[in-house]
Protein backbone atom coordinates (compact mmCIF):
# COMPACT_ATOMS: atom_id res chain seq x y z
CA UNK A 1 0.00 0.00 0.00
CA UNK A 2 2.84 2.42 0.80
CA UNK A 3 4.37 1.79 -2.63
CA UNK A 4 1.02 2.51 -4.23
CA UNK A 5 0.75 5.85 -2.41
CA UNK A 6 4.27 6.78 -3.50
CA UNK A 7 3.33 6.11 -7.12
CA UNK A 8 0.21 8.27 -6.84
CA UNK A 9 2.20 11.03 -5.17
CA UNK A 10 4.86 10.82 -7.88
CA UNK A 11 2.27 11.13 -10.61
CA UNK A 12 0.80 14.24 -9.01
CA UNK A 13 4.24 15.88 -8.88
CA UNK A 14 4.91 15.29 -12.55
CA UNK A 15 1.50 16.63 -13.66
CA UNK A 16 2.27 20.18 -12.49
CA UNK A 17 3.55 22.31 -15.37
CA UNK A 18 6.29 24.44 -13.83
CA UNK A 19 8.71 26.77 -15.58
CA UNK A 20 12.01 28.05 -14.19
CA UNK A 21 11.77 31.49 -12.56
CA UNK A 22 14.84 33.43 -11.46
CA UNK A 23 15.20 36.96 -10.20
CA UNK A 24 16.86 39.28 -7.69
CA UNK A 25 15.74 41.26 -4.65
CA UNK A 26 17.64 44.41 -3.77
CA UNK A 27 16.97 46.66 -0.79
CA UNK A 28 18.65 50.07 -1.00
CA UNK A 29 20.54 48.64 -4.05
CA UNK A 30 22.07 45.87 -1.90
CA UNK A 31 21.26 42.12 -1.99
CA UNK A 32 18.52 41.21 0.50
CA UNK A 33 20.13 37.92 1.55
CA UNK A 34 17.68 35.79 3.50
CA UNK A 35 14.53 37.61 2.32
CA UNK A 36 11.55 35.40 1.43
CA UNK A 37 9.76 35.82 -1.90
CA UNK A 38 6.26 34.36 -2.32
CA UNK A 39 4.17 34.42 -5.49
CA UNK A 40 0.40 34.60 -4.94
CA UNK A 41 -1.71 33.63 -7.99
CA UNK A 42 -3.56 36.73 -9.20
CA UNK A 43 -5.88 35.00 -11.65
CA UNK A 44 -8.07 31.94 -11.71
CA UNK A 45 -5.76 30.08 -14.12
CA UNK A 46 -3.67 28.80 -11.19
CA UNK A 47 -6.47 28.20 -8.70
CA UNK A 48 -5.34 24.58 -8.25
CA UNK A 49 -1.99 25.85 -6.89
CA UNK A 50 -3.40 28.25 -4.27
CA UNK A 51 -2.35 25.95 -1.43
CA UNK A 52 1.17 25.49 -2.85
CA UNK A 53 2.50 28.93 -3.64
CA UNK A 54 5.81 29.37 -5.44
CA UNK A 55 8.42 30.65 -2.97
CA UNK A 56 12.16 31.25 -2.65
CA UNK A 57 14.83 32.52 -0.28
CA UNK A 58 17.19 35.22 -1.54
CA UNK A 59 20.88 34.23 -1.66
CA UNK A 60 24.00 36.29 -0.85
CA UNK A 61 24.13 37.90 -4.31
CA UNK A 62 20.45 38.87 -4.16
CA UNK A 63 19.27 36.13 -6.52
CA UNK A 64 16.46 33.63 -6.05
CA UNK A 65 14.95 30.66 -7.85
CA UNK A 66 11.29 29.85 -7.28
CA UNK A 67 10.05 26.43 -6.10
CA UNK A 68 6.46 25.26 -5.87
CA UNK A 69 6.24 22.64 -3.14
CA UNK A 70 5.57 19.76 -3.36
CA UNK A 71 5.82 19.96 -7.17
CA UNK A 72 9.44 21.10 -7.62
CA UNK A 73 11.55 23.87 -9.12
CA UNK A 74 9.69 26.63 -10.96
CA UNK A 75 6.20 28.09 -10.99
CA UNK A 76 3.08 27.51 -13.06
CA UNK A 77 2.51 30.05 -15.84
CA UNK A 78 0.29 32.99 -14.97
CA UNK A 79 0.01 36.36 -13.27
CA UNK A 80 1.17 36.78 -9.67
CA UNK A 81 1.33 39.36 -6.96
CA UNK A 82 4.68 39.19 -5.18
CA UNK A 83 5.14 39.33 -1.42
CA UNK A 84 8.64 39.97 -0.02
CA UNK A 85 9.54 39.83 3.67
CA UNK A 86 12.93 39.78 5.36
CA UNK A 87 13.11 38.63 8.94
CA UNK A 88 16.39 38.08 10.77
CA UNK A 89 17.19 34.47 11.69
CA UNK A 90 15.51 33.31 14.89
CA UNK A 91 17.89 33.32 17.81
CA UNK A 92 17.77 30.97 20.73
CA UNK A 93 15.00 32.96 22.41
CA UNK A 94 11.72 31.30 21.34
CA UNK A 95 9.78 34.32 22.63
CA UNK A 96 11.63 36.75 20.35
CA UNK A 97 9.43 38.70 17.98
CA UNK A 98 11.70 39.46 15.01
CA UNK A 99 10.97 42.59 12.97
CA UNK A 100 10.71 42.66 9.19
CA UNK A 101 13.77 44.48 7.76
CA UNK A 102 11.69 45.64 4.77
CA UNK A 103 8.79 48.08 4.81
CA UNK A 104 5.67 46.05 5.60
CA UNK A 105 3.97 47.35 2.45
CA UNK A 106 6.01 44.83 0.38
CA UNK A 107 4.46 41.90 2.25
CA UNK A 108 0.88 43.20 2.39
CA UNK A 109 -1.38 40.85 0.38
CA UNK A 110 -4.31 43.30 0.53
CA UNK A 111 -2.41 46.00 -1.39
CA UNK A 112 0.38 44.31 -3.42
CA UNK A 113 3.08 46.58 -4.83
CA UNK A 114 5.00 43.98 -6.83
CA UNK A 115 3.79 41.78 -9.69
CA UNK A 116 5.30 39.06 -11.85
CA UNK A 117 4.28 37.11 -14.93
CA UNK A 118 5.47 33.54 -15.47
CA UNK A 119 5.43 32.36 -19.07
CA UNK A 120 6.11 28.95 -20.58
CA UNK A 121 9.88 28.47 -20.85
CA UNK A 122 12.72 30.14 -18.92
CA UNK A 123 11.78 33.23 -16.89
CA UNK A 124 14.34 35.79 -15.71
CA UNK A 125 12.53 38.61 -13.94
CA UNK A 126 13.64 42.20 -13.65
CA UNK A 127 15.16 42.79 -10.19
CA UNK A 128 12.72 43.76 -7.45
CA UNK A 129 14.24 47.01 -6.16
CA UNK A 130 12.78 47.70 -2.75
CA UNK A 131 13.04 51.13 -1.22
CA UNK A 132 12.36 52.35 2.33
Amino acid sequence: MIGFLAVISGCKKSSAKLYPVKGKVLFKDQPAEGAKVVFVPAGEENAQYRGARPAATVTADGSFEMRTEPHGVGAPPGEYTVMVTWFPPRDENPNANPKNKLPNKYGDPTNPLLKATVKEGENTLEPFKITP
